[in-house]
């Protein structure tokens, strides 16, 4: 490995935990490891190889949300450190995983002290706002915590991946038996993620849709195209049509509303700050806007840019209607004079915790673990262009998810933020989406514990890969029954360990 392999790592990490200039999609793809361990077999020149250890890794983290899965660490870089030693030392993806899944916490370090030196530029912004309001959100909210987020990624893999290969490269040259060790770890670890995935979703049977799933996918290599095909389907059902009038507005046009949403989906993380959380990128999506507004009118364009200069935080795709409504009502502030600046920042801070509330039931625990199932599952299968219509399934809900909420509370007002605070009630996917992912994931599961038994050429690999089912009702009878999963990991470690001294 050379040095600007090791760079090249940190700036893959960079573009996968920044998701700026990804118009929101980065989150759901760039950020999860199916995507930087591909990623990282590009820029090591296995990108096949990256590919299918970061999708075998992705499941560690299926149960992933920005508040934090059910097994701790970081997605991104799993995936990169992951892929790393796939590649580079040759070695099978389980061993792989099993290596770098704890190094990954490092990644937990990097957000943490990405949130506290945020606050100090939000600081400098505070203190430089009042001169030149616009140029000072560009560089305290955008350019230089991007920039120090570039030199901190890059200088902590560098480090991580440079202790991580040597150790391992050493270690285990040392020990030839290590390798079958750590990938029999990598298997118990993508057990246990099932087992504590299922629970996510509370459903009775679950256990029972898990297992049948598994072993109709190991025995019969179930064709989950049918599954995409039923998501795509309930997706496109087709929702009332508004009954308020369509606003209209005499100034702001749709490219307004564009650039505004172009601004938030681009950079709703770019200063995410203990202090005022996305409240910085939410005055910046505003300047477009104020810009139409306020037309030749410096002040009053400056005073409104600031007056939003506060606290805001909720789902950044589906809580778009909320900056659509804003937007309206800043519009009519301009000639209904009982719409006071007070009204409007009341009304943004009322509709935070209905919309964020939405995070639990949309994007990130239905549509982005059922659509990132599938590019897993088209990886595993080698059905490449089941990954990339899964992929593109994802980006586009993201798109279309946020860009209609922009038009609908603008347009809608009220409604419009009615109706996507009640979006969940009224789409059949939500309804039956607990069904759907422990079915998918018994499906995804099953076929990639048989697919690395077999890279491993085992006997008997489909009774192989069934019986591991045993290991996924213990698992998942442990944390029921209030086992830390920290602990199970632990265990899982040291057994192997154990194994590995004394077999």
């Amino acid at each position: 490995m050379s040095f600007f392999n090791y760079l090249i790592l940190g700036i893959i990490y960079f573009i996968g935990s920044s998701t700026s200039f990804t118009f929101g999609i980065g989150y759901f793809t760039l950020y999860r490891p199916i995507f930087s361990g591909l990623l990282t077999g590009m820029a090591l020149g296995n990108p096949m190889l990256g590919l299918m250890t970061g999708a075998i890794a992705n499941l560690l983290f299926i149960d992933f949300t920005s508040s934090g899965g059910s097994l701790k660490g970081d997605p991104c870089m799993a995936g990169i450190l992951a892929a790393m030693l796939a590649v580079k030392l040759d070695i099978m993806p389980g061993a792989a995983i099993a290596i770098a899944y704890p190094v990954s916490m490092v990644g937990l370090v990097i957000w943490q002290y990405r949130l506290i030196y945020n606050v100090r530029f939000t600081d400098l912004l505070k203190k430089s706002i009042n001169k030149n309001p616009i140029k000072a959100l560009w560089r305290y909210s955008i350019f230089l915590p991007q920039l120090a987020l570039l030199i901190g990624s890059v200088v902590a893999t560098v480090i991580t991946a440079l202790v991580l290969y040597s150790l391992s490269d050493t270690f285990l040259g040392l020990i030839p038996k290590l390798e079958i060790v750590l990938n029999t770890t990598g298997i118990l670890m993508i057990i246990l993620s099932a087992s504590s995935a299922i629970l996510w979703f509370k459903y009775k049977y679950n256990i029972i849709l898990f297992s049948v799933a598994y072993i109709v996918s190991v025995y019969f290599h179930f064709d989950t195209y049918l599954v995409l095909i039923v998501i795509l389907i309930i997706s496109a059902q087709k929702r009332k049509a508004m009954t308020l009038e369509k606003y209209q507005s005499s100034t702001l046009s749709t490219k307004h509303l564009l650039k505004s949403w172009a601004s938030w989906m681009n950079f709703n993380h770019a200063c995410y700050n203990y202090e005022l959380l996305q409240g910085v990128s939410f005055s910046y999506s505003m300047v477009p806007v104020f810009k139409k507004l306020y037309l030749g009118k410096r002040e009053e364009r400056e005073d409104s840019i600031r007056r939003h200069f506060e606290f805001f935080n909720t789902e950044p795709n589906i809580g778009t209607v909320i900056h659509g409504y804003i937007i309206q009502l800043e519009d009519r502030k301009l000639f209904d004079k009982r719409i006071t600046d007070s009204d409007i920042s009341d009304t943004k801070k009322g509709l935070m915790g209905a919309v964020a509330r939405m995070e639990e039931t949309t994007t990130q625990t239905v549509l982005a673990p059922l659509l990132v199932m599938g590019m897993i599952y088209g990886v595993v299968t080698e059905e490449l262009s089941f990954f990339v219509l899964s992929a593109l399934m994802m980006s586009g809900a993201v798109i279309y998810l946020s860009l209609k909420g922009y038009f609908d509370g603008f347009y809608y007002g009220e409604e419009g933020v009615l109706r996507r605070v009640n979006l969940v009630k009224e789409i059949k996917l939500f309804k039956i989406s607990n069904k759907l992912f422990v079915i998918l994931l018994g499906l995804v599961t099953g076929e990639t514990i048989f697919r690395i038994l077999t890279l491993l050429e085992v006997e008997k690999i489909t009774d192989g890969s069934a019986g591991l089912l045993v290991l996924f009702v213990i698992f998942n009878y442990l944390i029921r029954k209030g086992i830390k999963i920290k602990l199970i990991i632990l265990a899982l470690y040291l057994l192997n360990i154990v194994f590995l001294i004394f077999v």
